[in-house]
């Protein structure tokens, strides 16, 4: 089934069509019965009135190919950190809890109906070549597939411990290895100290990459809001952690897609902040709440992301990822 604003607009340019067909039509006969009444400069004025319907009318098929791949719904979801209720070390007693925090068992309940019912999990690369700059086109064994994105920001150690083995579990289930992404601070990789939640370590994080499920990117050096700094501060936050993050990788990362896409700590951007990305990231991403919408006006340094927190039921993230875009091969109406 297409999807409702895909219909509907497919719908309204079908109508203009007709109503352009009728006027052109109308003009035709007009001007056969009329050419001998009317003055030289008004046949010519008819023409080329007739010569611009023909234009518009040869246009708005094009219109209607491409618009299917020009309303393109994805929804992303940004996570921090996962905790396990059943590990003592994760209770309150043990750990402090925060609003950000997302229970190991409604993730899983989530990401199993995403993997039953045969989501695509985009990597940040993914949704860059084949959505954004559009530069290959979407492979055709992801045809009739919804889209989606599961980030978790902070490259904190819970997200390690507890959503690998998910992924383990759900690739033997279903054959299907789901890829997550990492928005890592590297200033911060393996640190663990006292009232400090513990962070990612590089040989963690090249322990998931090594086996597939892993897309690693950059989230600043050290968390700092980004619209509060300039100069070498900011380029220090935006340079040594694309750095730092590929010296890590680097034997692994042939094709230079490690750090090549960032998440604005905090979520926070102004024009500045943006414009000092590109020569370093190919994409940036924020917190708004929206889903992705990719079409010609897509801002690729303002990625739409929606963030999930303990307040979010499993039921109420499926009905989310439930109005991705289901992908469909571009035809003509």
């Amino acid at each position: 089934m297409p999807e409702r604003g895909q219909k509907s607009d497919s719908v309204k340019i079908k109508i203009i069509l007709f109503i352009f067909v009728r006027v052109f039509v109308s003009l035709w006969f007009y001007s056969l019965y009329y050419t001998t009444k009317m003055a030289k400069k008004n046949r010519i004025l008819l023409s080329f009135l007739i010569g611009l319907l023909c234009v518009i009318l040869l246009s708005i098929p094009a219109l209607g190919a491409t618009y299917r791949t020009a309303s393109i719904r994805i929804p992303i979801f940004g996570l921090h950190d996962i905790i396990d209720e059943s590990n003592i070390d994760q209770s309150p007693e043990r750990r402090t809890q925060f609003e950000n925090d997302y229970l190991k068992k409604d993730f899983y309940t989530f990401l199993n109906y995403l993997a039953k019912n045969n989501y695509w999990f985009l990597t940040t690369q993914d949704l860059f070549i084949y959505f954004i700059e559009k530069s290959q086109p979407i492979p055709s064994e992801k045809i009739g597939q919804k889209p989606i994105m599961i980030s978790f920001d902070d490259g904190y150690y819970g997200v390690h411990e507890n959503v690998l083995p998910i992924l383990k579990d759900l690739e033997k289930e279903y054959n299907k290895k789901i890829k997550i992404v990492w928005f890592v601070n590297p200033g911060l990789m393996g640190v663990r100290l006292k009232d400090f939640l513990p962070h990612v370590s590089c040989a963690e994080l090249r322990d998931g990459y090594k086996r597939g499920y892993y897309d690693i990117q950059s989230h600043g050096q050290t968390h700092k809001q980004l619209t509060l700094i300039k100069g070498k501060d900011l380029k220090f936050e935006l340079e040594q952690a694309k750095l730092d993050l590929r010296t890590c990788m680097e034997d692994l990362d042939k094709n230079k897609w490690v750090a090549a896409h960032f998440a604005y700590p905090f979520g926070k951007v102004n024009r500045r902040v943006e414009k000092s990305l590109p020569p370093y990231y190919l994409t940036g991403y924020i917190y708004d709440g929206n889903m992705t919408r990719i079409n010609r006006y897509t801002n690729k340094y303002r990625i739409s992301r929606i963030t999930v927190n303990r307040d979010n039921s499993p039921r109420n993230l499926i009905r989310i990822a439930k109005r991705a875009t289901t992908l469909k091969k571009v035809t003509m109406f």
